[in-house]
C-alpha cells in the first residue's frame, strides 16, 4: 500500500484538488443562478402579499391576450395590403412590324394578388413609340387586348413556363 501511495499519491491528490475545484466553480455558478431567481421573486412580490399576487397574474395574463389580439389585427391588415400589392409581372417583347428591326415593342403585365392591374403597352415603329394603358380586373380586361397583351397576362399569372412560349402566340399573330 505504501508503495501504492508511493508512486500515485502525487497524481491522486492533483486529481482531487482539480476536483474540488471545479466543484468550487460549479457550485459558484449555481449561487449566482439562484440569487437572480430569488432577486426576480423578490421584485416580483416586492410589496404584494399572495393574495393580490393572484391578481397581478390575472392582469399580466389579459395583457397578454389583449396584445395576441392586437397582433392578430396586425396580421389581417398586412395580409390586405399584401393582396393590393404587385404580385404578379408578365414581360412579352414583340416585332408589330416587319420594316422595324428587333423586338423593341413589349406588353407588360403587373397584377397584385387578386389578379388585377394594369398592361402597359409600348409600340416602336420607325416614326415614333406609343405606350398604352389598359385596366385588368381579375385577370381580364374591359378593353379590347392584343394577343401580346394576353400572352403578358397569361406570362403574368403563371400559365406559361417560360418568356419564349409566352411569346410565341404574340410573335405569330403581331407580323399580320
Amino acid at each position: 500500500m505504501i508503495a501504492f501511495w508511493t508512486t500515485y499519491g502525487f497524481y491522486l491528490w492533483i486529481g482531487s484538488g482539480l476536483l474540488i475545484i471545479g466543484l468550487l466553480i460549479w457550485i459558484g455558478r449555481l449561487s449566482k443562478r439562484l440569487s437572480a431567481i430569488d432577486q426576480r421573486y423578490t421584485t416580483l412580490t416586492k410589496g404584494v402579499d399572495a393574495e393580490h399576487l393572484e391578481d397581478i397574474w390575472l392582469q399580466r395574463s389579459l395583457q397578454v391576450a389583449h396584445h395576441d389580439d392586437q397582433i392578430t389585427a396586425l396580421e389581417r391588415e398586412v395580409r390586405r395590403l399584401g393582396r393590393s400589392s404587385l404580385h404578379h409581372v408578365g414581360l412579352v417583347r414583340f416585332n408589330p412590324f416587319g420594316d422595324v428591326g428587333g423586338d423593341q415593342s413589349y406588353a407588360l403585365a403587373l397584377l397584385d394578388g387578386e389578379q388585377s392591374g394594369v398592361v402597359l403597352s409600348s409600340i416602336y415603329s420607325r416614326s415614333g413609340v406609343r405606350t398604352y394603358a389598359k385596366a385588368v380586373q381579375r385577370g381580364q380586361s374591359t378593353h379590347t387586348l392584343s394577343e401580346e397583351e394576353v400572352a403578358s397576362i397569361a406570362q403574368a399569372l403563371g400559365q406559361f413556363t417560360s418568356v419564349e412560349s409566352a411569346a410565341q402566340p404574340a410573335t405569330t399573330g403581331g407580323n399580320s
